[in-house]
């Protein structure tokens, strides 16, 4: 259970300030952002394969398996992050990640119909209590809100991109179900196909391969983004789900906005106002059911 808990914080805790790194450092630069994700996720893809092979791991596997890494690629990896990518150019960062909390019931909902999984009262009511809380926090935003084009068009990436990420979700379950490949390999596999994906993707756009080193605000999120938001909190995330499930590992989604918004008032001067005091009561209760529901089982 400690372990747990160390998991579920690690993942939250570094995806957190992902979402301002990415809107501040990744996109609206000379760079189209489906190549930041192939940058992203193939360096530490090789990264994680390199630690693989130097501690003698097994690093050989069946084409069954690399199948599994390239799908789980499509979803994780690459689909889930150009769509957000995508969002960030014309949202600010936290009406994704608002956004992203919905990850919650498409993995509920996911685990019922791919995997039989009852779905309980209160594990529902902690969910939809979560995304009250993050309506509460961001109603003024949704109220306010332009539904220009670019705006709309926004908000669909950002859709499409939680989506992505909950059928990934699933993916990761069925491997620790049916195949039960180590961690490290599946992750390390997965980005690199998935990157590999998102080049061909940005290839196909007629889009021009370069990286910005010159800049360097780009090359500092980049590198946190590789090191923290990429293989430290995959691997913390991924393995949790597959120790409890994805229903509680989607709540991660919840709580991210909220931590996600904290962030900005320190590096924006931002005051909470009684909005926030309300919802962040509010999602930590949804969060105290799922989690009181998943001990039970």
């Amino acid at each position: 259970m400690p372990s747990n808990i160390f998991l579920f914080l690690g993942a939250l805790l570094f995806w957190s300030a992902t979402w301002s790194i990415i809107g501040l450092t990744q996109v609206n630069i000379d760079l189209d952002p489906t190549i930041s994700v192939f940058i992203r996720f193939f360096i530490a893809g090789l990264i994680i394969l390199s630690f693989v092979a130097l501690s003698k791991r097994k690093i050989i596997f069946s084409l069954k398996s690399h199948l599994y890494f390239f799908v789980l690629g499509i979803f994780l990896y690459s689909g889930n992050y150009i769509f957000f990518y995508q969002s960030n150019v014309y949202l600010p960062s936290n009406i994704p990640a608002t956004v992203f909390c919905l990850l919650t019931i498409f993995n509920i909902l996911g685990e019922k119909f791919m995997f039989k999984k009852p779905l309980t009262v209160l594990t529902l009511s902690g969910a939809l209590m979560g995304i009250c809380g993050i309506g509460i926090i961001f109603y003024d935003d949704f109220v306010h809100f332009d539904l220009n084009s670019g705006t709309t068009l926004g908000l669909m990436f950002a859709l499409l991109a939680t989506i992505s990420a909950s059928l990934g979700n699933m993916i990761a379950i069925y491997n620790k179900r049916n195949f039960n490949i180590p961690l490290l390999q599946n992750v390390a596999f997965s980005m690199i196909y998935g990157s590999l994906i998102a080049l061909v993707v940005a290839l196909m756009k007629g889009k021009e391969f370069i990286i910005p080193i010159q800049n360097l605000s780009y090359m500092l999120g980049l590198g946190y983004l590789i090191i923290f938001g990429s293989i430290v909190s995959f691997l913390c995330y991924i393995k949790f789900i597959e120790n409890t499930s994805a229903s509680t590992g989607g709540y991660i989604g919840v709580i991210m906005p909220i931590l996600a918004l904290i962030i900005s008032m320190i590096f924006e001067d931002v005051k909470p106002d009684i909005n926030f005091l309300t919802g962040l009561v509010v999602a930590i209760g949804g969060l105290l059911l799922i989690l009181k529901q998943e001990t039970k089982k």
